[in-house]
């Protein structure tokens, strides 16, 4: 991109037995370029690669300053027997600064749903004051790890009233969309009417893996209505309208448009520095263990290298008890906490399917 040079196209042309087509001389550097990789991968978990069908893809439109290198479709799987890369995003400018700003909307305007990847994680990254002023080192996501993730209290107090401002809003367009025509009807009204109580909605909301309750009360109708949102230990007025994708927000007189993409109660909302998830949680149904996130099963396909426990053996916490390998990596999966392994189900050598339950625990100091 900063030499306006095919490089493939001169390996091609070098295999077959042609001279480089431009001496050293001949050539040139212009401007700034960026190259983002877009991985199927969770970074909230220690960036583990994901595998799963890419539902919906729609990347930024080709330019002269935007390249899409890529090998799938939509429709494709991410499959456990390849590496799990999506894409190659690259962008050009004529400095730095521009191709950043380029490099921000293109990660911005990618839509990528059915499985997780890294684009919230690389437009974070992109937009972050330490990388914009090129403070760069390796230990760079440890050291602007808040910038990065967004998972301050700071940034919590400014996310979730935009995240219940959108549901409540996304709520009422549904209803009317999918109501009768009579405009008088109650099923077009989702106002959170109560009779002789405040209006309110109540929601669960999963921002970084931490659930929060957040009320909402309506205040005044129609044109005149404002919301009072209860969050994070503190109380705000808001007001919005969506447009599209776009939420337009007043939260306290701070007037924000961000844009909001995703589907199934699952949310990425793009702002102007930042970016993050959220989701809508799902009722508790009882099913769930007490053992942290993860438990026993295999995060994705793959194979089992080897299994580093018997049945009945006692171990401490953080002790390997599996080891399997998928997307060319090793994953081992451990002990949580002190316990007991009950029952094991795969052996050395053999296949397992995302979501398998790999062996039986019981918690706790042996007897």
């Amino acid at each position: 991109m900063i030499s306006g040079q095919d490089l493939v196209e001169w390996q091609l042309r070098v295999a077959a037995g042609e001279p480089l087509p431009a001496t050293q001389e001949q050539l040139h550097i212009s401007g700034h370029a960026f190259e983002a990789r877009v991985y199927a991968e969770d970074p909230d978990n220690d960036f583990l690669p994901v595998a799963g069908t890419l539902q919906y893809l729609q990347p930024p439109a080709d330019s002269r300053h935007v390249r899409i290198d890529t090998g799938v479709v939509q429709g494709d799987e991410v499959s456990v027997y390849y590496d799990p890369m999506i894409a190659k995003l690259i962008v050009w400018d004529e400095s730095r600064e521009r191709a950043l700003n380029r490099l921000a909307v293109a990660l911005r305007d990618y839509r990528i749903s059915g499985l997780t990847t890294n684009l919230r994680f690389l437009y974070n990254l992109a937009t972050s004051p330490a990388f914009r002023a090129a403070d760069l080192d390796t230990g760079f996501i440890e050291k602007h790890h808040g910038d990065v993730f967004h998972d301050t209290p700071g940034d919590l107090e400014e996310q979730l009233p935009l995240a219940a401002l959108f549901l409540v809003l996304r709520q009422e367009a549904d209803m009317h969309a999918s109501a009768v025509d009579d405009p008088c009807s109650p099923w077009r009204t989702a106002g959170g009417w109560r009779l002789n109580a405040p209006r309110r909605h109540r929601w669960e909301l999963v921002l970084n893996g931490v659930s929060h309750d957040i009320e909402m009360e309506q205040i005044g109708d129609a044109q005149q209505r404002h919301f009072l949102i209860h969050s994070a230990g503190r109380i705000v007025h808001a007001t919005g309208h969506l447009e599209g994708q776009t939420l337009h927000a007043d939260i306290d007189g701070y007037r924000r448009a961000v844009t909001v993409v995703g589907s199934d109660d699952r949310y990425t909302v793009f702002s102007e520095r930042d970016a993050w998830d959220f989701a809508r949680a799902r009722p508790d149904t009882g099913e769930d263990s007490a053992l942290p996130h993860g438990g026993f099963t295999a995060p994705m396909n793959g194979t089992i290298v080897a299994v580093l426990v018997k049945e009945g053996e006692s171990v401490e916490a953080e002790a390997g008890l599996v080891i399997m390998e998928a997307m060319k990596m090793e994953h081992t999966i451990r002990a949580p906490v002190a316990g007991t392994v009950t029952e094991l189900f795969f052996g050395d050598g053999e296949l397992v399917s995302g979501g398998d339950e790999l062996l039986r625990f019981e918690a706790g100091e042996p007897t």
